[in-house]
């Protein structure tokens, strides 16, 4: 029997996610002028909600990402 005081596990609202790969630019300057030279775009994916605390995620947390064909894995460091 579980203990009195013993609180459950707390399910993780979706176990699937559907995000869209964005970009972050980079600007790249003169070191001699600081002029802007130009521009470039870099794809991003940004993981923020609630969903990642429920998963265990805190914040501070250290992980560890493994990158394979087609595939990103996120793992605690």
């Amino acid at each position: 029997m579980a203990d009195t005081h013993h609180k459950p596990r707390s399910a993780i609202s979706k176990t699937q996610r559907n995000l869209t790969v964005g970009y972050i630019s980079t600007r790249h300057e003169n070191r001699a002028t600081g002029m802007t030279t130009y521009y470039s775009r870099h794809p991003s994916l940004h993981l923020k909600g609630n969903w990642l605390g429920e998963a265990g995620f805190e914040t501070g947390s250290p992980v560890k990402v493994h990158i394979e064909s087609g595939r990103t894995i996120i793992c605690f460091g």
